[in-house]
């Protein structure tokens, strides 16, 4: 796009340059031709150009300045005669001119600035350039004398009249203050420092503190050159229009009212009616209580704690204030009690179409004011390749049926939610689902049973704790040759130590588990700077452990399937660290870090130590190792005879680090990717191919590696995705044929490109 506009540009200068009254055109004004910046070391020049409005464009254009101010007087005077040419509207821009004023200004700004990253003592000049003065242009050169950085020390002393309220700033300043010791001075810093000490107290009950009140000055008297920063707290500090005399008044809450708006239609004329509720549930779910102490955080929770019951349109607080108390009234509209929603779609594979309909009827204040029921159920007949051959393409019947309850608290016993500490977003759902496949190789039904508790300790960290996890899979065969191909195949998977099988067999499948999620970002469509950590840790099968023959017995004669039921005792965890970091000068370019790991760990005899198929450990795919195909690579060095196989383990490692950049707009924006992927799973018990088993002495030397080039397409309401990958060290070759990348092509070979297409980004 840069090129495409310095050519165009570049021709239509020429074009200008052969017109005969160019020549005779001499800038009218004295103008500024450019500006340079001089002397800077710790702070770079584009930051100060982006933070000193002066510095900003600093004249930018796209030709020279005496074109640029020719082609804007040849606009001017077209406008001036009501005349359109479009072409000259592009050069709207006024070349800067020279004003003394202004470069003093910019001068003062820039010194300013400097003091605010903690240059208290740098000196800032400038310098006038009139070599060009024949032609009226001039540069204009700004000189910086940085000076030395000062540094907090955190030797700071306290003006508070108020001496339990310096009690409890003294233990801020001791364990939660924003200013550390080292750290380089920023007036920004001590802002939000301000803010920060502000909340602080409104959370121990002062109601009316605010920022006003913090005056944080430089002592300028321990130090007089000011390389060691100690501060003076002096609180209060109003200014004479913002005295406030009850800002160190303690307040505590007294009883709180709900109200219920509701619009009542009085002979056409429509009122908003105000009724009083003393819903005990809405009490239970608000953190705040009669005679606490008054504190923002609490009353911020609380709100969210209504909002996400979802039984309401609008939620809203006032306060009444009196003497050493205030009074909640929190207004509320309810929503419907039925929300139904429906949606008809479907998709094409092999030119055939597949249709689906997906239906969710949402029911609120079934057995409480507060709870809500969730009744979901989808229906497909989609096109699927077969098992066996693949050329042929079959339609296939799917149904899942689900009936999920939501109830905003946690029904646990109070001792543990006490150890649980403060949290809210509280959710406890308890649900049942039913799935039917049937295809032409089998029939398929899974029906299962789940509670999950589900809360948050903050915006940014996440727990979901389920103590019932239960699943009755279930296969039947019908008597057909190409069901029983199918079953040939899976036996010959069993053989090679593939455990696909045990994905068909009759299963009992129970597990208890555990998952935290902490991310220092908000979710968004868009690149964000932070990391984030997930850890889950589930235990499968855990009540067998107290049953004689490790089964339970109602269960194995439910389905009344000759096969025996499998039931599953296994050990699971897995790990996830994410890191996004913006890089360069303009800070538009990221790099993109992630980590998993994981162990499963099959220790029933019964089952012959192995995992439930869906518990392994999958590695490959447009999300993963993308340059082999999903779900395909390893274990460990083992060569897989087809890619048709899903190959299965109970060992993980996988990371991938990704550069983004941004690249060109095409109806949004088109950004590009640079990404090494690396990994491999491998499998803990005994496989007839050694190779894939996980020793210590060699999983290194089967570490996969692939890299390759990605296209993002950004409409900011989705990305569109289109990796190309290739294999660079591929562990299933021999030790001195691992090196692959050289032989990477675009058609078949040892190391063809692999394209992922995919929705949002990988990572």
């Amino acid at each position: 796009m840069k090129l495409r506009s310095i050519l165009f540009f570049s021709c239509l200068a020429s074009l200008f340059l052969s017109c005969s009254d160019y020549e005779k055109y001499v800038i009218q004004k004295p103008s500024i031709n450019q500006i340079k910046i001089v002397g800077n070391k710790k702070i770079n020049s584009e930051d100060i150009r982006t933070n000193i409005t002066g510095l900003k464009e600093s004249n930018t254009r796209f030709l020279s300045i005496r074109l640029n101010s020719y082609l804007q007087s040849k606009r001017l005077k077209k406008d001036s005669l009501q005349k359109r040419q479009s072409f000259l509207r592009f050069f709207r821009k006024t070349p800067a001119l020279l004003n003394l004023n202004e470069i003093e200004l910019t001068s003062k700004s820039l010194a300013k600035f400097y003091r605010s990253k903690g240059f208290l003592k740098n000196k800032i000049s400038f310098a006038i350039d009139s070599s060009k003065a024949q032609t009226n242009t001039f540069d204009v050169t700004y000189f910086i004398q940085e000076g030395v950085e000062s540094e907090f020390t955190k030797k700071d002393s306290l003006q508070i009249n108020n001496p339990v309220l310096e009690e409890k700033i003294k233990v801020y300043l001791n364990n939660e203050s924003l200013i550390h010791p080292l750290k380089s001075l920023e007036l920004d810093v001590i802002k939000q420092e301000k803010e920060h000490l502000a909340n602080h107290l409104k959370n121990q009950g002062y109601f009316y503190f605010s920022p006003e009140a913090i005056g944080i000055l430089i002592n300028d008297l321990k130090d007089t050159t000011l390389e060691k920063i100690s501060l003076i707290y002096k609180i209060p500090d109003f200014k004479a229009n913002q005295q406030n005399n009850v800002y160190d008044r303690l307040f505590r809450y007294g009883p709180i009212d709900f109200r219920e708006n509701a619009y009542v239609d009085e002979v056409n004329g429509g009122s908003i009616d105000a009724i009083s509720t003393s819903s005990r549930q809405l009490k239970n779910i608000v953190s705040i209580k009669e005679n606490d102490l008054y504190s923002a955080d609490k009353l911020n929770y609380s709100l969210q704690n209504i909002y996400e019951t979802d039984q309401f349109k609008s939620v809203s607080i006032q306060f009444d204030t009196s003497s050493t108390k205030i009074y909640p009234r929190i207004e509320l509209i309810r929503n419907d009690k039925f929300n139904l929603s429906s949606e008809l779609g479907g998709s094409s594979f092999r030119g055939i179409p597949g249709p689906f309909l997906t239906n969710s009827l949402k029911i609120r204040r079934v057995f409480t004011d507060l709870d809500y029921l969730e009744l979901s159920g989808r229906l497909g007949f989609e096109a699927q390749a077969g098992f066996i051959n693949t050329d042929v393409t079959r339609k296939n019947l799917d149904v899942s049926l689900g009936a999920t309850a939501n109830f905003p608290t946690l029904f646990l016993p109070t001792q543990f939610k006490a150890r649980l500490g403060e949290y809210y977003g509280a959710k406890t759902q308890m649900g049942v689902g039913y799935d039917y496949i049937d295809r032409p190789e089998y029939n398929r039904t899974n029906f299962k049973v789940f509670q999950r508790y589900i809360w948050r300790k903050s915006a940014y960290t996440f727990y979901q704790l389920s103590l019932v996890d239960l699943n009755v899979l279930n296969t039947n065969y019908p008597s057909t040759n190409t069901s029983q191909l199918f079953q040939t195949y899976l036996d010959e998977l069993r053989i090679k130590g593939n455990n696909l099988y045990r994905s068909f067999n009759p299963s009992f499948v129970s597990s208890i588990n555990l998952s935290y999620i902490h991310r220092s970002f908000l979710p968004s469509n868009s690149l964000v700077e932070g990391k984030s950590i997930t850890i889950g840790v589930e235990s499968g099968g855990t009540s067998l452990n107290f049953l004689p023959e490790k089964k339970i017995k109602f269960v194995e004669n439910l389905l009344g399937n000759s096969q025996n039921m499998q039931f599953y005792r296994y050990l699971r965890f897995n790990f996830d660290y994410r890191k996004y970091q913006f890089i360069g000068l303009k800070k538009k370019s990221q790099i993109a870090y992630k980590f998993i790991g994981g162990l499963a760990y099959a220790y029933g005899a019964e089952n012959g130590y192995e995992l439930p198929y869906e518990k392994n450990f999958f590695i490959g795919g447009p999300s993963s190792l993308r340059a082999w195909k999903p779900r395909r690579l390893g274990p460990g060095g083992y060569q897989a005879g087809s890619n048709l196989i899903e190959q299965p383990g109970s060992v993980l490692l996988e990371s991938s680090i990704e550069y983004r950049f941004k690249m060109f707009k095409f109806l949004g924006e088109m950004n590009g990717a640079f990404f090494i992927d690396a990994g491999n799973i491998w499998s803990l018990t005994d496989i007839p191919d050694e190779s894939g088993r996980f020793k210590f002495d060699s999983f290194l030397n089967q570490i996969a590696v692939g890299t390759g080039f990605g296209l993002r397409w950004d409409f900011n309401y989705f990305l569109l995705r289109l990796d190309l990958a290739t294999k660079a060290i591929n562990p299933a070759n021999p030790i001195h044929k691992k090196w692959v990348l050289s032989e990477t092509s675009f058609s078949s070979g040892e190391n063809p490109i692999e394209f992922n297409i995919g929705i949002g980004y990988p990572f």
